[in-house]
């Protein structure tokens, strides 16, 4: 179709409206309302898709985790060049913080591999994982690479490279200094991968399955990424820089640089500024702020000069090039696949590959003409090439290599032709249930569509259901121009079928004396995010000359929230009846001088089968606890609803300290003997899709040395959401959280203790308006204690005297703490803070310490981090500031980290810090 504007009778008019104004005016209006155009159909669709047609190769970046890779590079091969691209991540950031909601370990890595497939559907790149796991903050490669097992992630990255086979890698700077050094053992990593790759003798089980060696022809380390005050380290806002051991002056190295300034006129943006949108996606490390101007740079490429060290090729003699690309030096056209069949292809190959990249060029041309129809032609020719020459291939006398080689990048192409025919005859299809959230053995309504907005009529041949028990049948039918093919099917979900969960499962964050490496399931894709769903259409399409075929997951539309419209969600297999415990730890303070006290769990159960129902909840308890009632009854009234049980748990007498694991048990006459022992967690943003975790219906109960003291009352300012509040309703005080309101005029007299949350001054703009109320509370004897908080702590003076927050910490969770005021009450009452009450704790001692601070603080405990990179005595991780007759006190200890893990240390200590204004006066002389 000619995009040609043809002006008729609405000429008069057209000048009437310009010359009263009114046009101009709606004209200006319609600017600045056009939304960002979508790069998945319409025009821009089969423009992106007709610029693979005529060329093959594959880019692979290998970063170490999510918001390490660059966006804006990704999008420049991919879009740009029509290349494949790929992003291949060391770990799923398990160990990162969490700006925007309470997940923390597993369940960060669920959510960070969700923003990586948000960010990739904007810049349009694959992703993969090896099996290695974020456990924290390290300054020591070597440990990260004991950490993880050094064969096992060589052999992750060795497998995922014979697998994709790239030609270029990129990865990350070796020499990085300051920041988390995981950067660097990921470096390390993927370059003894690079080098094994290619050897036949290295990894040899994964020959017996299939793949074949690989030798990718270079391998790039990004140049001047690193250390903290980069654009991507955990936290990702560009932390103030640590001033780490000097590093030896590098030599003058050739870089070769990636313009990712590079203006896309189908795209109407700049890489760069398609980097930073897909970049903007990690919200939960803090990247969904105001994105550069044009002109700006940004997007991890800079203003367009990002530069590039090539470390090793296996190209003769390109190692100290000078070089305008990546792909210098590498044939990245169609007919350069010939190269695989040696100094003399057979000539049959060579005009078959010849006559594919005409074909797609002649459909470029059109497309560049303003003929989008006109595409349609030659992108079906060079379809059936394709084929053609695949067929052929056995015959040519080729060797079994490069059989393999030249056959795997055509099957790659022949995908490439049918999008590119699909886009140009503007034929999208869709497969959607009425329900999202399925049990075993449901019925179930499918929608299946196809929707022809191309210049012919195209006809459906055949649809095909998979992953359902008897789908019905859908007939073939013409699909004519501007018109939809509508088949309404019912299927049921198998009584067999498993429940929805991730697939990647970790043994470490419960025993981090284990491999920080996770387990795959068999039989799903190795490194790919999330396992396919297996509930999928497939259409047989026949589109002018060709038969073409698209598989689409099958998804269910729903309105999670009425400011963002519609969401879509794959089907999640959910228990009959889900199951969940509250509190999920149970801490139950034991100490010589008070007695076990029984604690209240809520069992809560949904109702996912499709009407009215019966359950009985019970406990299985430790031996000799005891839960009041026995069971509980609970009666359904329909679908999706959620009850409630309630029992009181005690502990039998003489209770040993330790962990006690409690389990909730679901029977129902609906289902007979089976027993329900399950629940599911959702993971969900608007920027993301929707997750469930499965996880079994536990709790632990924790039996605690803790003392704790009585009549507290403690106000909680939330900040972006931790599980400290719950540590403390559990230590018996009394809880109460701050509004806005309060904050801004309430009576804060009345709480004992004030808490801010985790990165508090972040998120509460209250806080930041109304600090002064906070001092003034303090001022008057209160008790404010302030947890860590990033770089926006420093942008007012929020203390009583001056401080600002540094990117201190301290990553060995185990290294003694020296108590510099061993008077002081904090380390005294009720508990005596000693040696064990640093024992256990996890992943890290703190971070985010106050730097430069008035001398009117006193610091109160210090540290040495046991890392080289990490030198010195650490101060500020634990801060007094007397005020009036009150106190202020920050926190960069991680109780935060510790008190959901079950760390008895950071109870007692929590336990003291909101006990302060209750300290008896002669308990420790000199502490009021």
């Amino acid at each position: 179709m000619r995009r040609v504007f043809t002006l008729a009778a609405g000429t008069a008019a057209l000048s009437i409206a310009l010359s009263s104004g009114g046009f101009i005016h709606a004209l200006a209006q319609s600017r600045v309302t056009l939304p960002l155009v979508a790069q998945n159909s319409g025009h821009v669709a089969l423009g992106l898709a007709l610029r693979k047609l005529t060329v093959s190769g594959t880019f692979l970046q290998a970063p170490a985790h999510p918001d390490d890779e660059t966006n804006a590079m990704l999008a420049l091969f991919g879009y740009g060049m029509g290349l494949r691209s790929v992003d291949l991540q060391n770990n799923r950031g398990d160990g990162g913080q969490n700006e925007i909601g309470p997940e923390l370990f597993g369940d960060m890595g669920v959510l960070r591999t969700s923003e990586l497939l948000a960010a990739h559907r904007i810049d349009g790149a694959e992703q993969y994982f090896t099996r290695a796991i974020d456990y924290g903050y390290s300054f020591d490669p070597q440990e990260v690479i004991g950490k993880w097992g050094r064969k096992e992630i060589v052999g992750d990255y060795v497998r995922l490279i014979r697998t994709l086979r790239p030609d270029v890698i990129v990865t990350m700077n070796i020499q990085g200094r300051g920041g988390d050094r995981a950067h660097e053992a990921t470096t390390v990593l993927v370059r003894e991968g690079f080098r094994a790759a290619g050897d036949a003798s290295m990894y040899p089980e994964q020959l017996s399955e299939g793949l074949r060696p690989w030798q990718p022809r270079k391998l790039y380390f990004s140049a001047g990424f690193g250390g903290p005050g980069g654009p991507g380290g955990r936290g990702g806002r560009g932390e103030a820089a640590q001033a780490p051991p000097a590093a030896p002056q590098a030599p003058a190295v050739k870089l070769t640089p990636v313009n990712t300034a590079a203006y896309d006129p189908l795209l109407g943006r700049t890489y760069a500024e398609i980097g930073n949108d897909a970049r903007s996606n990690h919200k939960c490390q803090g990247m969904g702020g105001l994105p550069p101007l044009p002109g700006a740079g940004g997007g991890r490429g800079g203003r367009g000069g990002g530069g590039y060290q090539l470390m090793e090729s296996s190209l003769p003699g390109q190692v100290g090039k000078d070089e305008g690309s990546l792909f210098d030096g590498i044939d990245t056209s169609l007919s350069g696949l010939a190269r695989y069949a040696g100094n003399n292809p057979p000539q049959a190959l060579v005009s078959g590959l010849a006559g594919i990249a005409a074909e797609g060029k002649l459909a470029q041309a059109a497309f560049a003409a303003g003929d989008d129809a006109g595409s349609a032609a030659p992108a079906e020719a060079g379809l059936l090439a394709v084929r053609a020459l695949r067929a052929q291939l056995p015959t040519l006398g080729l060797s079994n290599s490069a059989l393999y080689e030249i056959d795997f990048r055509l099957k790659l192409k022949e995908g490439d032709y049918q999008d590119a025919v699909l886009a140009a005859h503007g034929v999208t299809f869709d497969a959607l249930a009425d329900d999202g959230l399925v049990v075993a053995g449901q019925p179930i309504k499918l929608t299946l569509l196809a929707v022809n907005r191309g210049a012919s009529n195209v006809a459906v041949t055949g649809v095909t259901v998979a992953g359902f028990d008897g789908p019905g049948a859908c007939e073939p039918e013409e699909v004519k121009k501007d018109g939809a093919y509508t088949c309404a099917a019912d299927a049921q979900v198998p009584k067999d079928a498993r429940l929805t969960t991730p697939y990647f499962h970790d043994n470490y964050w419960k025993h981090s004396e284990n491999q920080a490496i996770n387990a795959f399931e068999p039989g799903v894709p190795f490194g790919v995010p999330f396992a396919p769903s297996p509930f999928r259409a497939t259409f047989h399409l026949k589109a002018g000359s060709v038969d073409v075929t698209s598989e689409v997951p099958v998804q269910f539309r729903y309105v999670k929230d009425v400011y963002y419209g519609d969401k879509r969600m794959e089907l999640n297999v959910v228990p009959a009846f889900s199951v969940r415990v509250t509190p999920p730890l149970a801490v139950i303070p034991s100490s010589a001088a008070m007695k076990p006290v029984e604690r209240e769990i809520h069992v809560a159960v949904t109702n996912g089968t499709k009407g009215a129902a019966e359950a009985t909840v019970t406990l299985a308890l430790p031996a000799g606890w005891k839960a009041i009632p026995a069971s509980v009854p609970i009666s359904f009234a329909h679908e999706d609803e959620s009850l409630s049980a309630r029992f009181q748990v005690t502990a039998p007498a003489q209770v040993k300290t330790g962990e006690y694991t409690l389990r909730a048990v679901v029977t129902s006459p609906a289902t007979g003997a089976e027993k329900f022992e399950n629940g599911y967690q959702v993971i969900e943003y608007p920027h993301i899709q929707r997750r469930q975790v499965i996880k079994p219906a536990e709790a632990t109960l924790k039996v605690v040395d803790v003392k704790v003291t009585s009549n507290l009352n403690v106000g909680y300012v939330v900040g972006v959401g931790d599980q400290v509040p719950e540590a403390i309703q559990q230590l018996g005080a009394k809880l109460a959280f701050i509004d806005p309101d309060e904050m801004a005029w309430g009576d804060l007299s009345k709480h004992d203790v004030i808490i801010t949350g985790v990165r508090a001054y972040e998120r509460r703009g209250d806080l930041r308006a109304y600090n002064r109320r906070l001092l003034d509370y303090a001022e008057r004897g209160g008790t404010v204690i302030v947890q860590y908080n990033k770089m926006e702590f420093n942008q007012a003076e929020y203390g009583p005297f001056p401080a600002k927050v540094s990117g201190n910490r301290v990553s060995d969770e185990l290294v003694p703490v020296k108590i510099l005021a061993p008077t002081h009450a904090l380390f005294n009452f009720p508990n005596k803070i000693g040696a064990k009450t640093w024992e256990g704790w996890v992943q890290e001692r703190g971070l985010y310490f106050l730097g430069e601070k008035d001398k009117k603080y006193t610091d109160l405990i210090s540290m040495v981090d046991s890392f080289k990179d990490n030198p010195g005595e650490k101060l500020g991780a634990l801060v007094e500031g007397k005020v009036g007759k009150g106190r202020w006190i920050y926190l960069g200890l991680g109780l935060w980290r510790q008190l959901p893990a079950g760390t008895e240390g950071a109870y007692q200590l929590l336990s003291n810090l909101i006990s302060l204004p209750k300290t008896p006066v002669a308990t420790v002389r000199g502490t009021k």
